[in-house]
């Protein structure tokens, strides 16, 4: 080891030590490293031309030390020139990491450069040298350095002179994150001291162990980055004209802060950028770098430009069909589709259950507000998730809001559903047949022959459904005659009811005109009173003690027909006929009331017609009981004495016969009704009635 000292007042200090660099000059060249032969290489350890460390306390940092060349040194010589140029005691433990090192200093060196130096180089082989007091220093491996408590600094290492010595120091923060701070100090420290800087939350302070340089190091990057942003921080605010602000700050949020949906990074704002909406002013606070107000301008300038609403909202009239009808129809077909779009995408976008399928409940946006994505059409005949129907009863109207799209097909909807349905007008002939005991039914007590539920000949004589309006017999071939079914189903009717033989007469002649699947119903009869309930209360006048009243409500007792037809588009109808006749067969005694005894006949029936074809029901048979008593003069009792009296049993049969005319919505749908005005009395004046056209006056019947 070649050692030069320059100070002068230290080379008789240093006498004994140059004495040994003179006797290491005949030496083996081994110590300086240079190449010996290899007998000379086991002995050259054993002669170190290095004598004990003597501090010299009175060495000064600015003197001289230099020239330094070590080659392929142990530790235990690194650390004796530590010993003695700090002028401090070395400790050390047995077990160091066995290295060699190699330095080379100028002669212009100073002490305390070279200390640096060689505290450095120690650090780098994973020893670190640590303050004991004012007379020691330790040196431990990198490792335990932590453990062996190094020197905790409470002053500013920016005054101490570089140093690799460790050390620990507290870093407190005041408006850095302390947390933040370890993640981007850490991989600037000494790995091999294995002490990550310990954050203390509570405080937001930082403690790092190393060497003296690295902790002035991290004392700059505090000092540069634990300061107030204020300074580079500019404040503007953005009245609204058109846009609400709290919308507008999620949209920016959306755009500048959200992740895109492929995973990349949103938009990079400064740090410190912030834009909040205040409410009551409507307006948009930015907080941030003065560079992005432009920016920020030309953004908010358009997302605040005037626009058509996305939504609108349309009152569409109906003409033919019922308003709550519609607009239940369109509401389940709205939300059932709504519903299977959401799922086919895996998307939530509120729950289906929640749309009610009323004609009231409109059909809500997503829980959440929706995006300028989710309101977009998902394709042309799609509906939107913004779509509401209501219907408005006053004016038989459905009043419909959501995008351009909704609203075109919403009308075309209404427009195919809110046609005309087809209309029907059902004849009928209410007839009662009075049965023989030879006859089975009424209808073959009349001569009628009846195929499928349909009459197709009277007495022999055919029916034909071709032929002018009112009854009339044509020619068949082979001499049969037809009768026209288009005329007067009542004069039809009465070709088989003969008033002379008494065996059958008609009780009504109603006609009734309906739609497509809309029932009709028919009643006659009357009503009669009927005691529903009775009640009694205590009269002390009374000769029982209690007082009778009974409550009395009316009975529609008669003949009732309801008619439900189904119209197909080639003149076939379908009709469910529901009959029902009920009648008092007698009479009995209910708490001194007299009660009637009501018959009840019912039959269920659904048949198929073409338009002009007749219908007969039949089957409804009741039994009657008549008892006669024959007087002999005017004496009574004499008369029942040697008169004779006889018990009949009668039945009757109710038939009726229907025909279903499908409307055709012309003028010839009226030439019937026509025809019976005409036939009555009041045909001419009623006729001016109907003749008249509106605006003109009426003209005075013509006397006859």
């Amino acid at each position: 080891m070649n050692c030069s000292i320059s100070t002068p007042r230290e080379r008789r200090a240093y006498l004994p030590f140059y004495c040994l660099c003179l006797l290491g000059t005949v030496l083996p060249s081994t110590f300086f490293g240079q190449a010996a032969p290899a007998a000379a290489t086991t002995t050259a350890p054993a002669v170190v031309a290095v004598a004990a460390a003597v501090p010299t306390p009175e060495l000064l940092g600015s003197d001289k030390v230099g020239p330094v060349i070590l080659r392929d040194e142990t530790v235990a010589q690194m650390l004796e020139l530590l010993q003695r140029w700090t002028g401090k005691s070395v400790l050390r433990p047995q077990a160091l990491p066995a290295n060699v090192y190699t330095l080379s200093l100028p002669a212009s060196i100073t002490r305390d450069d070279a200390l640096l130096a060689i505290e450095t180089l120690l650090n780098l082989n994973g020893i670190a040298v640590i303050q004991q007091g004012d007379k020691f220093l330790k040196v431990v491996p990198n490792l335990v350095a932590k453990a062996e408590s190094p020197t905790l600094l409470m002053e500013s290492t920016l005054k101490m002179p570089p140093s690799g010595r460790i050390a620990s120091k507290i870093f407190t923060l005041k408006h850095a994150s302390g947390q933040e701070m370890v993640l981007q100090i850490s991989g600037m420290l000494n790995s091999t001291l294995a002490s990550p800087p310990i954050y203390f939350a509570r405080n937001n302070a930082l403690l790092v162990t190393d060497s003296i340089t690295n902790l002035q190091k991290v004392e700059n990057l505090v000092l540069q980055l634990d300061r107030p942003q204020l300074d580079v921080i500019a404040t503007k605010t953005y009245s609204l004209t058109n846009a609400v602000a709290t919308d507008l700050v999620n949209k920016l949020t959306a755009l500048l802060r959200t992740p895109a949906a492929t995973g990349g990074a949103p938009f990079r704002l400064s740090t410190g950028t912030s834009f909040t909406a205040d409410e009551r002013t409507n307006r948009i606070i930015l907080m941030g770098s003065a560079d992005q107000h432009e920016f920020f301008d030309k953004l908010i300038n358009t997302l605040d430009s005037a626009s058509a609403p996305n939504t609108k909202t349309d009152v569409i009239a109906l003409r033919h069909s019922d308003a709550t009808q519609v607009a239940t129809m369109l509401t389940q077909l709205v939300t059932g589709q709504v519903a299977a779009a959401t799922k086919a995408s895996g998307t939530t976008k509120g729950s289906p259950s929640a749309r009610a399928a009323t004609p009231v409940a409109a059909i809500p946006v997503a829980v959440a507000a929706p995006s300028a994505a989710g309101a977009a059409q998902a394709g042309a005949d799609e509906f939107s998730n913004t779509v509401t129907v209501l219907p408005d009863i006053r004016s038989n109207s459905i009043i419909v809001s959501g995008t351009k799209d909704d609203l075109r097909l919403l009308r075309d909807l209404i427009d195919k559903v809110d046609g005309l349905l087809p209309q029907v007008r059902v004849e009928v002939v209410i007839a009662e047949v009075t049965l023989t005991d030879s006859d089975t039914s009424g209808i073959s007590s009349l001569n009628m022959t009846v195929t499928n539920g349909k009459l197709t000949s009277i007495g022999g004589t055919f029916l034909s459904a071709a032929g002018a309006n009112g009854s009339s017999l044509g020619g068949l071939a082979g001499g049969q005659a037809t009768i026209n079914s288009s005329g007067n189903l009542t004069g039809i009717i009465g070709l088989a009811t003969t008033p002379a033989k008494n065996d059958a007469r008609i009780l009504s002649c109603p006609a009734i005109t309906t739609t497509h699947n809309k029932e009709a119903t028919i009643f006659v009869g009357e009503s009669l009173p009927v005691i529903t309930g009775v009640t009694s209360t205590a009269n002390t006048s009374s000769s029982t003690g209690l007082t009778t009243s009974s409550t009395v409500s009316m009975r529609d007792i008669g003949i009732q027909l309801k008619v439900l037809p189904l119209i197909g588009k080639d003149g076939a109808v379908q009709l469910q006929v529901s009959q029902s006749v009920e009648d008092i067969i007698d009479h009995v005694m209910v708490d001194g009331n007299s009660q009637p005894i009501i018959g009840r006949r019912t039959t269920d029936s659904f048949v198929s017609a073409m338009s002009g074809e007749i219908i007969v029901l039949g089957g409804l048979q009741r039994r009657q009981k008549i008892k006669s008593t024959s007087r002999l003069g005017p004496i009574p009792f004499l008369s029942d004495l040697f008169g004779g009296s006889q018990s009949d049993e009668t039945r009757t049969e109710l038939v009726m016969f229907l025909r279903p005319y499908v409307l055709t919505n012309t003028a010839a749908d009226n030439i019937d009704g026509l025809n019976r005005v005409d036939a009555s009395s009041l045909g001419p004046e009623a006729r001016q009635v109907l003749d008249r056209i509106p605006g003109q006056p009426v003209a005075a019947p013509a006397k006859k």
